[in-house]
């Protein structure tokens, strides 16, 4: 072994310890994957010490700044591998080819010689650099094909399994019907400005059980399965703001209010940045009557309205209560304190339930026109949302 060969063996042992320390669950197969995969041969030109530390690296980004491609958190990546069931033999579909690291990750895992890989990306450009990186790094048997991810890729199907690493807000049918009975469907799923990861078992009947839901954040899915959620800029500022399906208001209006009346609050509990991320979840699921959960980013290195960075938060059309990430505790009040006094009551309600999580949540997904899934036992929270392909029916358990 060459000592350049030793370093990087070095430097994907230091990855896998970091995913360890972070309690990062990795089987054995998919802990020798990480140990193999050399992951600086996807991100070309990127300083190695940020390429085998448990970050994302954005790839390429839009023209307002937003990353429309990457190669994900590897500590993402293993939840979402771990979650899938790889097992040596499966056939595999990929949405998203992205860098084409990940797709090296589920060759590692099912075999070369057993196993079948295909991954599809929407943007050529990305499609045929993801191909020459997978080369590069002994996985040309792994077929990228170019293409919308929607439509999956028949000639190839059935699959044992799929993954999707761009969020979706309906899971294309072809996805569905190119899965194998029992097979297993591992997607970043849109509910109305948060994402939730989502491991999902088909029935026969067609009918997918959630076997585990996670939080994450994932670049969305682009072409036919983007969905219908608005991001608008407003004008004369650096403030982006991403408005759920069917979300009210526009530039002018949240402009408006946003140069209302600006105060700092704290919620009544601390919280961390995953901690503020499992909250919004818990808002999904009490979705407060007369607002609207919207997530916003901020350019880099510029400030909006006394806000920076990323976060989300509710709104009305006389008030607004923005929560930062990173801020711990303290949140931005527009307009009037009625949005704040609101998730003040929910977080105070989420602390006496224990503070559940998406791990805590169950998701049954029936063909649209169906008749939708009802929650067996008690629940604490059920949403119902219908769309086009599919109707989605997310609900929390009752501790009490």
């Amino acid at each position: 072994m060459s000592d350049n060969e030793d370093t990087m063996e070095q430097r994907r042992a230091a990855l896998v310890e970091e995913l360890h320390a972070k309690g990062i669950p990795l089987s054995p197969p998919l802990e020798r994957a990480f140990r193999t995969v050399p992951r600086h041969l996807f991100v070309p030109g990127v300083y190695l010490d940020a390429v085998y530390r448990d970050q994302v690296i954005v790839t390429r980004r839009d023209q307002d700044g937003v990353a429309i491609s990457s190669s994900s958190q590897p500590a993402i990546m293993a939840i979402m591998l771990n979650a899938l069931d790889l097992h040596e033999g499966q056939n595999v579909l990929e949405i998203g080819t992205g860098t084409g690291y990940n797709a090296a990750l589920i060759a590692d895992l099912v075999g070369r010689d057993a196993g079948r890989v295909t991954s599809i990306e929407i943007d050529a450009e990305i499609a045929a650099s993801a191909k020459a990186h997978l080369a590069q790094a002994g996985c040309g048997h792994v077929q990228v094909v170019h293409g919308d991810g929607a439509a999956g890729y028949l000639p190839n199907a059935p699959y044992d399994r799929v993954i999707a690493t761009a969020s979706t807000w309906d899971i294309p049918t072809p996805w569905v019907a190119q899965l194998r009975a029992n097979g297993v469907l591992v997607t970043p799923l849109k509910f109305e400005g948060v994402q939730l990861g989502a491991a999902l078992r088909k029935q026969p009947d067609g009918m997918l059980y959630s076997t585990r839901l996670f939080p994450l954040g994932f670049v969305p899915l682009r072409g036919a399965a983007a969905g219908p959620e608005r991001r608008i800029r407003i004008p004369g500022s650096a403030l982006h703001v991403t408005l759920p399906e069917g979300g009210d208001g526009d530039a002018a209006q949240i402009h408006t209010l946003l140069s209302d009346d600006h105060e700092l609050a704290q919620l009544p509990l601390e919280l961390d940045r995953p901690g503020l991320g499992l909250f919004s979840y818990y808002l999904l699921l009490h979705q407060p009557e007369d607002y609207q959960f919207i997530t916003y980013h901020v350019e880099d290195g510029r400030l909006a309205y006394g806000l920076e960075g990323i976060g989300w938060g509710i709104l009305s059309a006389t008030s607004a209560c923005i929560v930062p990430y990173g801020d711990e505790r303290v949140v931005h009040v527009f307009g009037g304190g009625d949005a704040y006094l609101t998730l003040v009551e929910l977080s105070e309600q989420w602390s006496a339930a224990g503070q559940p999580g998406p791990e805590a949540m169950h998701l049954v997904v029936t063909p649209a026109g169906a008749r939708p899934f009802q929650p067996p036992g008690k629940v604490e929270g059920v949403r119902i949302f219908e769309r086009p392909a599919h109707t989605y029916t997310l609900w929390l358990p009752t501790t009490r």
